[in-house]
């Protein structure tokens, strides 16, 4: 699988560049369908300094994203992500600890280029 190569290169060039700290895969229920779950690959690393974490999710697509909620001034909207449980989709995610949690962050906050 080509995304597969990708990840594998990235790692790689993280590995090479910084070093990994830390590395694992988990499984993860989707939270608004806790009856689909994702596939987590992970590592840690440090760069100056810094703790940094990148996660490759493989789980079910989102075909669609409905927006739930009024359209009027003050009112809350909140989207809700439509899956196919039959097509694979991937995405990588960027995390800077912050304190003792993980916050998603821009891959531009690793300033790689």
């Amino acid at each position: 699988m080509n995304d597969d190569k990708s990840w594998d290169r990235i790692v790689d060039a993280i590995e090479t560049r910084f070093g990994i700290t830390k590395h694992g895969r988990l499984e993860r229920k989707i939270p608004d369908e806790m009856h689909l779950t994702e596939h987590v690959a992970f590592i840690e690393f440090e760069r100056s300094g810094e703790p940094f974490r990148l996660e490759r999710v493989t789980g079910p697509a989102i075909i669609d994203r409905r927006t739930i909620g009024a359209r009027r001034a003050g009112s809350e909207v909140r989207f809700e992500n439509v899956y196919d449980p039959e097509e694979v989709g991937h995405k990588t995610i960027v995390f800077k600890r912050d304190g003792d949690e993980w916050t998603e962050v821009s891959p531009d906050a690793l300033e790689l280029g």
